[in-house]
């Protein structure tokens, strides 16, 4: 099955037919599936929110970049797991490398905050905003900068 039919599953079906649909294809180690699960458990309610970490964890561990970087924002914001927002940054880093521009604007938004690196800050958040990030050009227009 493709990344965009089993989008489709997620976005297209009630959430309960997603999950009957997506979690055989999850169980059998497929890491689009495993991040829509996650996805589920995040949102079902009682929401699970160690569940989602387990399945992002486990999407990222299939090499889903999405799943890397809810990984990232779930250790990041301590949900589902404990915070550690050195471990975070790491993943957000490897997801940022690696293209995704949601890690490369949270990585440049934390930099930026956090005074650690401005210039550092600027190059993720201006790769972000090339690819289309609307926040990522938003930030770089408060610090008056041009994509």
């Amino acid at each position: 099955m493709t990344t965009d039919q089993i989008s489709d599953i997620y976005h297209d079906e009630a959430p309960e037919t997603a999950w009957e649909q997506l979690l055989p294809l999850a169980n059998a180690g497929n890491p689009v599936a495993q991040f829509y699960m996650g996805h589920l458990c995040d949102e079902l309610s009682p929401r699970d929110q160690e569940q989602a970490y387990a399945w992002y964890q486990k999407s990222s561990d299939g090499g889903f970049l999405e799943g890397t970087h809810y990984l990232a924002s779930f250790t990041y914001h301590g949900m589902g797991t404990p915070c550690n927002v050195e471990a975070a940054l790491i993943l957000f880093r490897k997801s940022a490398e690696a293209g995704l521009d949601a890690s490369q604007w949270k990585l440049g938004q934390h930099l930026l905050q956090s005074d650690e690196d401005h210039e550092e800050a600027i190059r993720w958040l201006k790769l972000a905003a090339v690819q289309g990030h609307p926040a990522a050009a938003d930030l770089l227009h408060e610090n008056g900068e041009d994509i």
